[in-house]
């Protein structure tokens, strides 16, 4: 009797603080199918293929539960809060390296100053989260899957974010990682693979700092934003990359209501990988010494038959930064499109397909990858 009276009075004290902080569970479920073909030829002609059909989950819609909330302080501050899990919907795991909040997990506070926010937040670049401006700028706010081809920062831990209000339709945010990720040591991973993240606080720790602007202007909008990486070290003293990495990118979209146009450009040096799908910048021996170059994206999106079609083609030039003979120069090529359809205001069906290919303009190596997909998207 009274372990029961004990558990109402804490399910009482949890309602009521629901209830005065305004919580709210929601998330989202997207599974479907994949027919995924990658081969890798080498400078002689020989060639490895790869072909698979298998389910996928995530694919449009990065499946989550999460809770946030917020308290109103009274003179224009309100302190709120936001704790996202990422999962794999075929499987059940947790997502973001089996992390609880791996998504984002947030405590802000707000008020005429504007905002600042602590913990673990998607970089600028990252297509994830609260703080993310692709969103400007990217057809498919980072990539369709497999193809894309941009350098790009990821979601970090230890971070402190400061946002300005919006004035005249202009917003700057400025976000810094103490360190990038608390997982990561200095010796050696479980996959035996050298980490180079030392202990918080110190200079051997990994860490991230960008400063972005955006503009909302009735049917345009813009961003432009830095991104530096402070590569870490190890036990011994051994960093990454012994120079740090930076990333610019600007861009925008306007809407003409039968189609939103987007375009993008981005300047990186100093980089250990871009996102061309399936590892193929290690696969071609790309990013051990830095990469550097810059990308171009058009895309749109366009009402179609009930639905949204969305496309996107990017090229990226880049190079390995050689010490001590000439850079090894690679480009990459991306196209992509997908059809989203709703079936009501929380759930759609999708279907796409997308190919991209990276080749090392030296050695003649290139990595290709085709890929087509469909899916159903619940929210809630």
């Amino acid at each position: 009797m009274k372990k029961s009276l004990t558990a109402l009075a804490v399910l009482g004290v949890f309602a009521g603080s629901a209830m005065a902080a305004d919580v709210t569970l929601y998330g989202a479920l997207d599974t479907g199918f994949e027919y995924f073909h990658h081969k890798t030829t080498n400078f002689d002609g020989t060639s490895v293929k790869d072909d698979t059909f298998d389910m996928q989950t995530g694919w449009d819609t990065g499946n989550r539960w999460g809770l946030k909330g917020s308290e109103d302080l009274g003179n224009g501050y309100k302190v709120s809060f936001k704790l996202e899990s990422g999962f794999n919907g075929d499987t059940g795991t947790m997502g973001q390296g089996s992390r609880l909040f791996g998504r984002e997990a947030g405590l802000t506070l707000s008020g005429p100053f504007g905002s600042v926010a602590f913990g673990r937040f998607g970089g600028i670049s990252s297509s994830a989260g609260t703080y993310d401006m692709l969103g400007y700028v990217e057809s498919f706010d980072g990539g369709d899957g497999n193809v894309w081809g941009f350098a790009s920062s990821s979601r970090y831990d230890n971070m402190v974010v400061y946002q300005t209000p919006r004035f005249a339709g202009l917003q700057l945010t400025a976000q810094y990682s103490f360190k990038t990720d608390t997982k990561e040591g200095d010796t050696v991973g479980a996959d035996g693979k050298p980490q180079y993240n030392g202990d918080e606080g110190t200079s051997h720790a990994q860490r991230y700092a960008s400063v972005g602007l955006s503009g909302e202007y009735g049917p345009a909008s813009f961003a432009v934003g830095y991104e530096l990486t402070k590569y870490g070290a190890n036990t011994n003293g051994a960093r990454a990359l012994d120079k740090d990495g930076q990333l610019v990118f600007v861009g925008g979209n306007y809407d003409f209501e039968v189609v939103q146009l987007f375009a993008e450009a981005q300047y990186f040096k100093h980089q250990t990988a871009i996102n061309a799908g399936d590892d193929a910048t290690a696969e071609l021996g790309l990013g051990k010494l830095g990469l550097k170059g810059y990308g171009l994206h058009l895309g749109a999106a366009a009402p179609l038959a009930g639905g949204t079609l969305t496309a996107g083609l990017y090229y990226v030039d880049l190079s390995e930064e050689a010490v001590d003979q000439a850079d090894e120069d690679a480009k990459y090529y991306g196209v992509s499109a997908r059809y989203n359809y709703p079936l009501s205001e929380r759930t759609s069906l999708y279907a796409g397909a997308g190919y991209g290919q990276l080749k090392d303009d030296d050695s003649g190596n290139k990595d290709q990858l085709t890929q087509v997909y469909c899916g159903l998207v619940h929210t809630f």
